[in-house]
């Protein structure tokens, strides 16, 4: 490796993973590293810190090169727009790389998951994963947010919300039907590996991360909705309501970005079926913006932003110079990694 050449490091971090990708100017994705997540409402301080100087560690030596070759690094995390964290984390990360010859940038996860599927700075995104926001970033660079008030406060439309509804129908069902159960219920049981809808309270409860749990729920909750079981429809109908709302609330709050595209992110959006009640909902409630689902996951548009930092216009050349490396990364080190990476956002 060229002494001094300078790389751009993105990274993308979550309540149940964090991604860091490194490339060069010229948007040659080099590596990738993944690991546990750095949400520092999930877990302490100290072992966010840990864990993000770990990954970094690994990223550099997985292409020889040094802190003092870092040019940009573009940190996306859930809450990395609170001034409080942002604090913590410019202080971390000044600590690794030189504030002399090191740029550090630090916002939220949305702002990665937003340029993945624009690959500029602005439009609309939605994301609905483990929770659930609504971003908006005009032409202007003005920041909006609607919803993204985690699981104790909001997360409507999220994965961790169908987890949630399923189970308030289980225990629903339960206190009047006893253990004459039905199809929702035993499936969803079964997923849980119960036959008891009682023992989902120690399932839950004791559980070292329910929040996850709850949210693997609404993939069972998908299927049975496929398969036109009325409960399921339902909660999938309200589920996509929610959404819906938050970005009739944007566009009323926001108008200047009425016209721009809306960037479908998170794993329901990976659902034919979900994306499908979205779209009829979105038409139910004229709203008619492009829809773009990524075609790189939200770790890439954490690169593309430090590219952004650099003062490097984005064209087609380099959009697919950056496609077909991020491809080739993926293909032959990542072997079963979710080309999406969403399924855990977000997590503010």
């Amino acid at each position: 490796m060229p002494l001094n050449r300078p790389y751009i490091i993105g990274v993308d971090g979550g309540g149940t993973g964090t991604r860091a990708v490194i490339g060069t100017q010229k948007g040659e994705v080099l590596a990738i590293v993944e690991g546990a997540g750095t949400n520092m409402k999930s877990k302490p301080p100290d072992e966010v810190r840990q864990q993000i100087v770990q990954l970094l560690e690994q990223l550099l030596q997985k292409v020889s090169a040094t802190k003092n070759d870092i040019s940009t690094v573009f940190l996306c995390v859930a809450g990395g727009d609170r001034q409080v964290d942002k604090d913590r984390w410019e202080r971390w990360l000044g600590f690794l790389f030189p504030a002399s010859t090191c740029q550090i940038t630090i916002t939220n996860d949305a702002v990665a998951a937003l340029t993945s599927g624009t690959f500029t700075k602005q439009g609309v995104v939605v994301i609905a994963g483990t929770g659930s926001i609504v971003y908006a970033i005009a032409k202007k660079l003005q920041v909006s947010r609607v919803g993204g008030w985690g699981y104790l406060l909001g997360d409507e439309g999220s994965g961790y919300y169908i987890g949630q509804e399923a189970l308030r129908a289980i225990a629903q069902h339960y206190d009047v039907f006893g253990m004459n159960g039905d199809v929702f219920t035993a499936t969803i049981l079964n997923q849980l590996s119960l036959t008891n809808p009682a023992d989902i309270i120690t399932q839950v409860y004791e559980h070292p991360q329910p929040r996850v749990l709850i949210a693997s729920l609404a993939r069972t909750v998908l299927r049975l909705a496929e398969q036109q079981n009325a409960k399921a429809e339902n909660i999938i109908k309200q589920a996509v309501h929610h959404l819906v709302q938050f970005i009739q609330t944007m566009l009323i709050k926001e108008p200047q970005v009425k016209n721009l595209p809306i960037v479908l992110c998170g794993g329901l959006f990976e659902n034919l079926y979900f994306v499908q009640c979205f779209q009829m909902k979105l038409k139910q409630a004229s709203i008619h913006n492009r829809l773009i689902q990524p075609e790189v996951p939200p770790v890439i548009g954490a690169f593309i932003n430090g590219l952004f930092n650099e003062g490097i216009q984005m064209t087609e050349a380099l959009q697919r110079t950056i496609k077909k490396t991020w491809m080739s990364i993926h293909e032959n080190s990542m072997g079963g990694f979710d080309h999406n990476g969403t399924n855990d956002k977000t997590d503010d």
